[in-house]
This record gives C-alpha cells, sequence and structure tokens, in this order.
C-alpha cells in the first residue's frame, strides 16, 4: 500500500521553516520564529510545544499523518561553526517533536541533510550554495519561497514525499 496521508517537514531551529500537504500536491509552507535572541532554551521549548499543539492538534491544520524532520548538525561536520548551546537547542527540539508525535502522528523520522540535498537539489554541497540552490529549485516548481528555512522545509518535504510515495514524487 502506498502513502497518500499528509506530510509535516520541519527545519528546526530557533526560526524554524515548515512544508505540509501530501505527496504530489503543492505544500503549504512558511516559517515561525518561536522566541527572541537571547531567550532561554526552556522558553524556545515552551513556545515550540504550544505552536504544535495550536497549530497542528486539531487547530489551524489537521494533525498530520507524518512528521519528518532535519537531523541536528553533527559539531564536527559544522567545522567550529556551531556551539554546544546552539546543539543542546537543537537536539532540545527533535525530542520535544518526536515526544509530541508519540502516539499522536502514525510516523516520524529524521532526515540527513546530505540525503535531502542529494535528492532535491543533485549534489550535497557547502550550505552557502545549497542554500541558493535549493531556493532556486522551489521557485522553478512554483512554490514562493520567501527565507531558507521555508525553501529547506520544503526539499525536506519533497524528499520525504519520495521517500514514502515514490510513485507520485516522480510527476515533479
Amino acid at each position: 500500500m502506498t502513502f497518500t496521508g499528509r506530510v509535516l517537514a520541519l527545519d528546526l531551529a530557533t526560526t524554524t521553516g515548515f512544508a505540509y500537504g501530501a505527496p504530489g500536491s503543492i505544500p503549504r509552507f512558511g516559517h515561525i520564529r518561536f522566541t527572541k535572541a537571547g531567550s532561554s532554551h526552556a522558553e524556545t521549548f515552551r513556545a515550540f510545544r504550544q505552536w504544535l499543539e495550536s497549530d497542528w492538534n486539531q487547530g489551524i491544520k489537521n494533525v498530520p499523518d507524518a512528521v519528518v524532520y532535519e537531523s541536528p548538525a553533527v559539531p564536527t561536520i559544522m567545522s567550529g561553526r556551531t556551539n554546544i548551546n546552539t546543539i543542546r537547542l537543537l537536539v532540545g527540539l527533535c525530542a520535544h517533536l518526536e515526544e509530541w508525535c508519540h502516539g499522536k502522528v502514525d510516523y516520524c523520522h529524521e532526515a540527513r541533510v546530505a540525503d535531502v540535498r542529494n535528492h532535491f537539489v543533485g549534489s550535497n554541497m557547502k550550505s552557502n550554495a545549497a542554500k541558493a540552490k535549493t531556493m532556486a529549485r522551489c521557485r522553478m516548481l512554483g512554490w514562493e519561497v520567501t527565507t531558507y528555512d521555508e525553501a529547506d522545509a520544503c526539499a525536506l518535504w519533497f524528499y520525504h514525499c519520495g521517500w514514502l510515495n515514490p510513485r507520485l514524487a516522480a510527476l515533479r
């Protein structure tokens, strides 16, 4: 049986990009900043959970059937461009998301950035080049993304829809 449910893709960070829709459809997408700079992790986690509850738990949108999120960056891959505080925030957001999905969402999956980039833009290039190519590819598909967060979420959504339903993904 082929998956036909709704996928929510999240590029998790203080400002999170999201994309939502069924494989083969045009995703709805956007971004949200949970807290202002300098806020504690606890404040960010609480704002994230409130957003999940208000927007994705019988709120504005329906509970998704599948959730996919981008793996937090491994410090050695980031070549010193991250710190323990950022790593703790990203891992914490992932943990909160997994807990929120438990018993509510049929399927929750973590995807590697390299896999998403290879699928969406054809190679796993450096971050700056990848972001520009991802924005361009989204716009080529008719998705008028306005931020890198939205573009990354759309790429993640596209990748995961293709993984869940390869026949529909090939239609784009």
